[in-house]
């Protein structure tokens, strides 16, 4: 991509070498998913993934207070701190001045090895073969039992007759991904900075992977969005919560249906759109139903604590309908689901700061059995 100026190069060397622009990062951790899959809420979906990381020049733009490279290396740090404790075949690309170089795997996933591979991701230099890493990871899956997960962090910049970055390129690469695996294979994109063109890119990958999710790296500065995005790579509902049922121990037994647990989507403060991370957990959910035919689901929409009554009731009710909404173009019949607002009522976490928040600004999902 773009050649880089030698200021920049001197900035980012003498912020590596003082480590001062992640000295104070907050590391992230896997407790809560590894809490929900010791309590069976969540199980494992995917069991290899893929990491293609872009170290081309244009990665050494500024972004923020530093540059789009160190961006994506805390970012990728951070998801792979938040992978809960589950059996895992991983990797580590990179790509850049037209070669494809495999930095870890594939191999048990270890967090420790896994971020020490990514030592060698200082800084950005040359062209962007992207395509050239999607064929590495092809190679890289062969072999490979179970469902797996290649996730691109890129800044996906492609300015025509500028950059060398080509979607007529990687589109091909992504096609021959899929037609060598099909639906064994997710593909995740994570966009670094705002470069806006980045988007047509971005959904012609999703459009061909057919599956996985596009999200920016921007979206995934907390650890609630880091788990939901995690959440939607590695896990799912347990079908077997589907419906659990209960022995009576009596002359006549007869199994009762025990109430289930579909996992929760979130949403950012004051807004009712279904985030990125968010639509797989959607996905799954029109998955069940599409099962089990003899239930519903009622949407409820929350709040956090911020706020009036009232204004709580309209935004829960505006949440749960932009759930119901998305389930129903995932082809869910809107007679099947209901809705209800408890605005800032039955919060999950009774605490007072953006933590407790987050978890209580959500759309929850109960099963009902049709009579």
């Amino acid at each position: 991509m773009k050649s880089i100026g030698l200021r920049m190069l001197l900035v980012v060397s003498l912020c590596l070498l003082f480590a001062g622009c992640a000295a104070k990062r907050v590391a992230y951790s896997p407790d809560s998913l590894d809490g929900q899959v010791k309590a069976g809420k969540l199980v494992q979906k995917t069991e290899n993934f893929v990491v293609l990381f872009d170290k081309s020049s244009s990665m050494d733009d500024p972004y923020g207070k530093s540059t789009e490279l160190t961006l994506a290396r805390e970012t990728t740090q951070r998801m792979v701190e938040t992978i809960p404790d589950i059996k895992l075949t991983a990797g580590l690309r990179d790509f850049y001045n037209d070669e494809s170089t495999l930095l870890y795997g594939m191999t048990a996933f270890d967090r420790t090895a896994f971020v020490k591979a990514m030592d060698p991701l200082q800084w950005g230099s040359g062209p962007t073969p992207m395509e050239k890493a999607i064929d590495g990871a092809a190679l890289d899956l062969q072999g490979k039992t179970g469902n797996s997960a290649v996730i691109i962090v890129s800044d996906f910049e492609n300015i025509p007759g500028v950059d060398d970055l080509q979607p007529a390129k990687v589109i091909p690469a992504v096609i021959r991904l899929k037609e060598k695996y099909g639906d064994k294979v997710c593909i995740y994109t994570v966009q670094i900075g705002k470069y806006p063109r980045a988007k047509e890119l971005t959904d012609a990958i999703m459009k061909e992977g057919k599956c996985g999710a596009a999200v920016n790296a921007d979206d995934l500065a907390t650890q609630a969005a880091m788990d939901d995005f995690v959440k939607g790579i590695f896990l799912t509902t347990p079908a077997a919560a589907v419906p659990v049922v209960e022995e009576v121990q009596e002359a006549e037994a007869a199994a009762a249906p025990v109430a289930l647990e579909l996992a929760n989507v979130h949403f950012d403060f004051d807004k009712s759109a279904i985030r990125t991370p968010d639509r797989e957990i959607l996905k799954g959910h029109a998955d069940w139903l599409a099962k089990n035919k003899d239930y519903s689901l009622t949407v409820e929409g929350y709040c956090d604590e911020r706020g009036s009554s009232e204004y709580n009731l309209a935004l829960g009710e505006r949440r749960a309908m932009e759930a119901k909404k998305y389930l129903v173009g995932l082809g869910v019949d809107e007679k099947r689901l209901k809705t209800i607002s408890y605005g800032l009522e039955r919060p999950l976490d009774p605490g007072h700061n953006e933590a407790a928040w987050a978890k209580n600004r959500r759309a929850q999902f109960v099963p009902v059995q049709n009579k």
